[in-house]
């Protein structure tokens, strides 16, 4: 029995059909679930939000009293002397001791202070958004990498029967040569197809190889590490997808970067106000203790006539006469970036929606090119099966076999494709929606 004999009954489903699961085996799920959790652009994405949350803190110390304490000492190895009319006079004796404890707080500052907390908030919640879609990516990228490695095993059952089928064919002009009823011009010609099939399905092992490999990479794995993917592919065609305009409204709801986009604008707003303070200048209160003490035989003099205490408060108020102009060029400054954050986050919103519809349109188009393939296969595997009997029985020409093989292989390719890219867009389609949609 011929090879094309023995799998005429094989549809296009089966060429995504696993032959083998081994004990390394992980689902797309589980590598994307690998991929969140060890992923090194996921991990650093969840350092600077852990950066942004601190700016928080440090914003906020400055509503705190501020408390500073220094101190000196020194000792004079040769004291100097004064040397006057009436005899030498010390002008410091050997131990010499300072120090102060000084407190205080901010009252005013034009607003710096409570603007840079609501930007640090602000530049918070964007961190814990920008992890968000970096993780949204990381899984759109391994999803997408998936189905480009099942694309890969496609292809190889693919390139695997034409070239069975071309050995196949080989065997039957072989078989007619020896009859009499071929030419060696035929079997040179057919051995040439036989050739000609094997690059093809070395490349198609290699993309799968090469698949695996970027896996390991998205998923932090070593290159040496076992690992293949396994799969159960749902019937996309059954699949009910919203319609464009509910897609709009799911990617308004769910795409982080439409919240970013309105964080760095309130965030632009902020940094206005906060430039606009150093017109205002600042308003703080202070407390403070000192002490100083000098002595000959005590390192730190305590006594009363060696040492001395004193304490004072009071307002500190700076303003700012004149700077160059320097905070008008930063309020300007500002002022241009806050329009560019406002046509930013416009360019963003526009483009999230382009983004949706070309998803959406790439996806009907794939779900088309199924529709048109899905049966042709069973049709081309049925015409090559009743070639390969007409010639067998003279009624075929060897150009009728070839023409027959050609049509399946490039059935199946076509079909395989379309499969492939009706995946690709949905998974593309749910990034780009910020949720999954199909049903």
């Amino acid at each position: 029995m011929s090879f094309a004999a023995e799998v005429k009954n094989k549809t296009g489903v089966d060429l995504f059909a696993l032959d083998k699961t081994s004990p390394e085996a992980i689902t797309i799920q589980q590598a994307v679930d690998i991929a969140l959790r060890d992923n090194t652009s996921v991990q650093i994405a969840q350092k600077n939000a852990e950066i942004y949350a601190q700016q928080i803190r440090q914003y906020t110390s400055y509503v705190y009293p501020q408390i500073t304490a220094s101190g000196s000492y020194s000792r004079a190895l040769k004291p100097q002397e004064v040397i006057t009319s009436m005899g030498a006079f010390k002008m410091n004796l050997k131990n010499t001791a300072s120090g102060s404890v000084e407190g205080s707080l901010l009252l005013w500052s034009g607003g710096a202070v409570s603007a840079g907390i609501k930007a640090a908030k602000l530049l918070s919640q964007s961190g814990e958004l920008e992890l968000t879609e970096t993780r949204n990516n990381i899984k759109d990228l391994v999803i997408t990498l998936c189905y480009g490695i099942i694309l890969s095993h496609a292809l190889i059952q693919v390139q695997q029967e034409n070239l069975d089928i071309a050995k196949d064919h080989l065997k039957e002009i072989n078989s007619k040569y020896k009859q009499g009823l071929a030419s060696d011009l035929d079997i040179l010609n057919q051995q040439v197809k036989v050739s000609n099939s094997e690059p093809p399905l070395i490349e198609a092992k290699n993309g799968y190889e090469l698949g695996l490999l970027t896996l390991r990479r998205l998923l932090n794995k070593d290159p040496q590490e076992p690992l293949s993917l396994t799969w159960e592919l749902k019937n996309i065609l059954s699949l009910e997808i919203p319609e464009l305009e509910d897609l709009y409204s799911l990617a308004q709801q769910n795409r982080p970067e439409l919240v970013i986009s309105d964080l760095q604008v309130q965030m632009a707003k902020e940094m206005i106000t906060i430039a606009k303070a150093d017109h205002y200048g600042s308003i703080a209160a202070f407390a403070n203790v000192s002490y100083s003490g000098t002595s000959d035989h005590i390192v730190i003099p305590v006594e009363k006539n060696n040492s001395s205490w004193g304490s004072s408060v009071g307002l500190r108020i700076s303003i700012p006469l004149f700077e160059g102009f320097r905070v008008d060029s930063q309020v300007k400054q500002k002022e241009l970036a806050y329009e560019q954050a406002l046509l930013q986050a416009n360019d963003t919103k526009r483009n999230i929606r382009i983004e949706v519809k070309r998803c959406w349109l790439n996806l009907n188009e794939a779900k088309q090119r199924i529709l048109a393939t899905k049966d042709t296969i069973a049709q081309a595997r049925k015409n090559l099966d009743r070639t390969n009997i007409r010639y067998r029985n003279g009624l075929a020409s060897r150009l009728d076999l070839d023409d027959s093989a050609l049509l399946l292989h490039d059935a199946e390719l076509k079909y395989v494709q379309a499969v492939h890219d009706a995946f690709t867009a949905l998974s593309n389609l749910n990034y780009a929606v910020g949720t999954e949609v199909a049903k």
